[in-house]
């Protein structure tokens, strides 16, 4: 019988080739999931969003972190806290210089500059409708949002994906963070 972490593995397995067919046939979805975040009032009303730059055939965030920027928020990115395995969030411009991380993702400079962001915009392998997303297997997010709902934080989940990412039921344990809505270039997902 396969355990959750042997079902995680495969799942990770599948949605990775799955993701790859994607990106290669859906080159205008990054400019889509605009669309279905402009009326999205939570996106509106908040001033701190962070995001991340998309890696490999992740869905592209350009456009998102872009638009983002053009209606004066303030734009943050994930930085690994290499001490706890948790992420701290950095303010980013256009200025901002941007150095490999670890696994090679693009972050800022740590600085003293951390923010609390009012929704955070999260990549993921595959996600359900129950509010569970895969993410690589690190367990950033999963940690960053305990540590920041313990600290009586408040912020929004959002994962961004393609729509075909979506699953029957992502294989989760009891550490692992639900989200609160997934972006994709077909809809809003409210969980």
């Amino acid at each position: 019988m396969m355990t959750i972490i042997d079902k995680k593995i495969e799942q990770r397995k599948i949605f990775s080739k799955r993701r790859e067919n994607l990106f290669v046939n859906n080159i205008y979805a990054s400019k889509l999931i605009l669309q279905n975040i402009k009326n999205f009032n939570l996106f509106i009303k908040s001033k701190i969003i962070a995001s991340f730059i998309s890696i490999k055939s992740e869905i592209s965030t350009k456009f998102l972190n872009d638009y983002i920027l053009s209606k004066d928020k303030i734009l943050c990115l994930p930085v690994i806290d290499n001490k706890n395995g948790t992420l701290f969030f950095i303010k980013y411009d256009l200025n901002t210089k941007l150095y490999p991380g670890k696994y090679g993702v693009m972050e800022p400079k740590d600085s003293n500059k951390r923010l609390i962001p009012d929704i955070i915009f999260t990549p993921c392998l595959s996600f359900d409708q129950k509010g569970f997303r895969l993410g690589y297997g690190g367990g950033y997010y999963d940690k960053t949002f305990y540590k920041l709902k313990k600290n009586n934080n408040k912020f929004i989940s959002v994962a961004v994906a393609f729509d075909d990412q979506k699953t029957e039921e992502v294989p989760h344990e009891d550490y692992d963070q639900k989200i609160n809505y997934i972006l994709t270039e077909k809809k809003l997902y409210r969980v």
